[in-house]
């Protein structure tokens, strides 16, 4: 059973994703420090996606602009399956999760600000 997305869901991911960002940067260190394997593969798309690519990419290599695209897109799928593993061990009841989300909409609204 996938985890509803609440809020609770947003902060916890957030939390997941910076330290699973911070993994990643020091394994890719480690990596850098080694030799780097590079494999090339081919991939086709429409001559219009093409162009979108290449002009969102600008000065980077494009190879390297979706290379990072895909990691992010990979991480985020190991974000939301550890997301999962702590959802279901913590197993927060409803009143628990409500609770969560009111108290980041709390710290997270905008201030007004006050006009003298």
């Amino acid at each position: 059973m996938a985890p509803p997305t609440t809020t609770l869901h947003r902060v916890v991911r957030q939390n997941l994703a910076t330290l699973h960002a911070a993994l990643q940067a020091s394994r890719a260190t480690q990596c850098y420090a080694g030799v780097m394997t590079i494999r090339r593969i081919t991939i086709s798309v429409p001559e219009e996606t093409a162009k979108k690519i290449k002009s969102a990419a600008g000065k980077t290599p494009v190879s390297a602009w979706i290379a990072e695209l895909v990691e992010e897109r990979l991480s985020d799928a190991e974000v939301d399956r550890l997301f999962a593993e702590v959802y279901l061990e913590a197993a927060p009841s409803r009143a628990d999760v409500r609770r969560a989300g009111e108290i980041f909409e709390r710290i997270t609204k905008r201030r007004r600000k006050r006009v003298a």
